[in-house]
């Protein structure tokens, strides 16, 4: 039974990704902004929907001009739509005061041993050794990590962002938590 709340998400990518993931199935990254897994511009009220696509196709956008579907048969826009078979506990919410105060103080006594050539996949790194061990120490394991990352830079704001603050995001862990419920193909984006 689930608590309360009917989590969702949306994931932009490219045509051929996403009827490759339709058929097959997502692929874990082991690599990510905010560690492993697979990202989701995260929403609960059906309202919402409008504005977690937006960040879809602005995300597919930014990563379409950084040349990630350069060798895509089909690098036109696609938005997965997708809902999360979990419950308030699968979720570990970086938006808790308790936790983010917690990861800072690990990113501190963390930072300087990881020896990762790439920035990012240092900052990838630590958040999965966090999540690792705060999974340890609960003696549980978690579906969905929700953080909050900056907009797309190709993102058009509707709001300012003091008003909005930074995106939902959805770092699902556990694939099988997964539920496509649809996806749309945008062939007009740029």
């Amino acid at each position: 039974m689930r608590e309360n709340k009917f989590f969702k998400g949306t994931h932009g990518t490219c045509s051929s990704n996403a009827k490759s993931i339709i058929t097959n199935g997502f692929k874990y990254s082991n690599i990510g902004l905010r560690g492993g897994g697979i990202y989701f511009w995260g929403y609960i009220l059906d309202d919402l929907e409008v504005y977690a696509k937006t960040l879809a196709i602005a995300w597919w956008r930014f990563a379409k001009k950084k040349g990630d579907y350069a060798n895509a048969v089909s690098s036109s826009c696609s938005v997965i739509f997708a809902d999360f078979k979990v419950d308030n506990q699968d979720i570990l919410d970086f938006e808790d005061q308790q936790i983010k105060e917690q990861f800072i103080v690990y990113s501190q006594k963390v930072y300087q041993r990881i020896k990762v050539i790439n920035p990012d996949e240092t900052i990838s790194t630590i958040y999965d050794m966090f999540i690792s061990d705060v999974e340890k120490s609960m003696g549980k394991t978690f579906k969905i990590i929700h953080v909050k990352v900056q907009a797309p830079k190709t993102y058009k704001k509707v709001l300012p962002m003091d008003l909005t603050g930074q995106p939902s995001c959805y770092v699902v862990k556990n694939l099988d938590c997964i539920e496509i419920t649809r996806f749309e193909e945008f062939y007009d984006e740029q």
